[in-house]
């Protein structure tokens, strides 16, 4: 049904419930699958220039961590996958990606938000969803059966 698929993947509850679903709906289709992390936390005041770097630093390595763990993942389970690194707005950037690797299926996991916030300034997930030009599966941060404690991904 799908056959390029772009998960973005964070490490947090709600991406490793994403990443499976990822994983389960690349290898029922033989999807080629795209895992994609966003380094975007950068400072919010006037840095000088070895504060960003640093920070920028920091952040792409929490970002490479994350895509070496989903990698290894996929190459047990036998699904081939990619990996993106990008910087910047998280909404964009996998919007972006998604229409960039020509994706017809974006995967997100919801974020940890409060009802109240969430609608207040809406989540990650739902302003991807909204730029993006493909499908777009928001996975629920817990599904039946699971735990959000609950830190493997298989």
């Amino acid at each position: 049904m799908f056959q390029r698929i772009v998960v973005g993947y964070d490490g947090s509850a709600g991406a490793r419930v994403a990443l499976r679903m990822a994983f389960e709906m690349a290898a029922a289709d033989h999807a080629a699958l795209t895992i994609v992390a966003v380094e975007e936390h950068l400072p919010h005041y006037g840095p000088v220039v070895g504060e960003l770097e640093e920070e920028r630093s920091v952040g792409e390595l929490d970002c490479r961590g994350w895509l070496t763990v989903a990698l290894a993942e996929a190459g047990k389970r036998g699904i081939a996958a990619s990996a993106d690194l990008r910087a910047g707005h998280a909404a964009q950037a996998l919007a972006t990606a998604a229409t960039e690797h020509d994706a017809d299926l974006l995967i997100l996991g919801r974020s940890g938000h409060s009802a109240i916030w969430g609608r207040f300034i809406g989540s990650t997930a739902e302003k991807a969803a909204r730029h993006a030009r493909c499908s777009v599966l928001i996975a629920n941060q817990e599904q039946p059966g699971e735990h959000a404690d609950d830190h493997t991904t298989g």
